[in-house]
C-alpha cells in the first residue's frame, strides 16, 4: 500500500491524537477518514448542518447524563439514610426485648 508522510503542527498532531483516543481508533485511521470525507465533499454545507444538529444532540444527551448522575448521587444517600434509620429500629427493638425480658 502506498504510504505518505506528513508534516504537521503540534497542535494539530494533539488535536487528532484526543479525537482519535475518544473514537477509539488511531491517528492514521482517522487521517484517513478525513481525507475521505475532503474528498468526497463531505467537508461542505449539508455535513456543517448535520454536525450542528449533532453537536446539540451530544449536548443535551451530556446535559441529561450530569442530571441523572446528580439524581442517582442524591438517591443514594437517601437510601443510605434510610437504611441507617431501619438499623437503628433494629437496634432499638433489640434492647427493649432485652430490657422485658430482664424485668421478668
Amino acid at each position: 500500500m502506498p504510504t505518505i508522510h506528513l508534516s504537521l503542527p503540534e497542535w494539530i498532531y494533539e488535536e487528532l491524537k484526543r479525537k482519535a483516543d475518544d473514537m477509539g481508533v488511531q491517528i492514521t485511521d482517522l487521517v484517513k477518514f478525513f481525507i475521505k470525507m475532503g474528498i468526497e465533499g463531505s467537508f461542505e454545507g449539508k455535513q456543517g448542518e448535520e454536525e450542528e444538529k449533532k453537536d446539540d444532540k451530544y449536548a443535551k444527551l451530556e446535559e441529561n447524563i450530569i442530571y441523572l448522575e446528580a439524581r442517582m448521587a442524591q438517591l443514594e444517600t437517601l437510601v443510605g439514610e434510610l437504611i441507617k434509620k431501619f438499623e437503628e429500629e433494629d437496634e432499638e427493638e433489640e434492647v427493649e426485648i432485652i430490657n422485658r425480658d430482664i424485668k421478668k
